[in-house]
């Protein structure tokens, strides 16, 4: 596995530094992060993570989990999360499968066509799933990273490789966290639907009460599904997103600090500062030795 990762980075030109690359296929990125990384807030996306050499911890209010070559994460909705990396031989490796929603909804459509069960009636589940990974899906991973080396197999194979990816999670142990999020009538996907919703209007107060309209929930249900879901309140959860974004901002966009504070709603500096400062562990302008700053 470490091996195929490895010809992949020296293919896409990241063995000499860290971040994200591209590869052949839209929907999956390559990642490397070279050196160990001590605990910090990270906001991590909407996706399939699977760490191929090295490994992460993570942290969501008490809620911890692993991720390494023996695991995967599915991040349904994106999550703020506190994380500390460890390298293996000098380095982590690993591929981002972003989650397309409009592929999910797809798949899940054809099993309900086929008889596949619903999945409305389960607890609503937490955003984050950290699973061992089966031989089935250990099967699936190998092949789209062998198909990625070859432009040419993973034009012709990339699509289908994805849908059995997709397929292969909905039918195993943590396939129902998938199908609620596509079940319009269940508390997870209407929960899920407010946080595109704080997404899109950073730079705005939106309201508890806007939010639990918008999931047609009222307050009460709204903010316990939130906190089942996310392990915050929604009051929150919209800092932690706006910190982050805003960390993004200065760190790859270059961003002034004032300018980025604006762009994610803050009205005062002084207090986007201290903020800052609290949750990162160092004020703006220092954003850039925080290394890694996404997933």
């Amino acid at each position: 596995m470490s091996e195929l990762l490895q010809q992949l980075c020296h293919q896409h030109e990241l063995c000499q530094r860290q971040g994200y690359a591209d590869t052949h296929l839209d929907e999956v990125k390559l990642f490397r992060i070279s050196n160990y990384e001590e605990v910090m807030p990270m906001l991590y996306n909407r996706g399939i993570i699977f760490i191929g050499s090295g490994r992460k911890t993570g942290n969501i209010g008490g809620i911890q989990f692993e991720n390494g070559p023996e695991q995967y994460l599915i991040v349904t909705s994106p999550q703020p999360i506190e994380c500390e990396s460890f390298v293996y031989e000098g380095q982590m490796l690993g591929v981002f499968v972003e989650l397309n929603m409009s592929r999910l909804h797809r798949i899940v459509s054809k099993l309900q066509q086929l008889g596949s069960p619903a999945a409305n009636t389960k607890p609503i589940p937490f955003s984050v799933i950290a699973a061992q990974k089966p031989e089935v899906i250990e099967d699936i991973h190998q092949r789209l990273l062998k198909a990625l080396i070859n432009p040419v197999e993973i034009e012709m194979l990339g699509d289908a490789l994805l849908d059995e990816l997709y397929f292969r999670i909905l039918q195993g142990e943590h396939g129902y966290v998938l199908r609620q999020l596509c079940e319009q009538g269940s508390a997870f996907s209407r929960v899920s639907k407010v946080i595109e919703l704080i997404h899109d209007r950073l730079h705005e107060k939106v309201s508890v009460d806007e939010m639990a309209q918008k999931a047609g929930m009222s307050v009460t249900a709204f903010h316990r599904a939130f906190k089942e879901a996310f392990n915050d309140t929604p009051i929150q959860y919209t800092k932690k997103i706006r910190l982050n974004k805003a960390r993004q901002y200065i760190v790859h966009e270059k961003m002034r600090a004032v300018t980025a504070a604006e762009r994610v709603g803050y009205e005062s500096q002084t207090q986007f500062s201290r903020e800052f400062k609290r949750y990162f562990g160092v004020s703006p302008s220092q954003a850039t030795k925080l290394g890694y700053t996404a997933f």
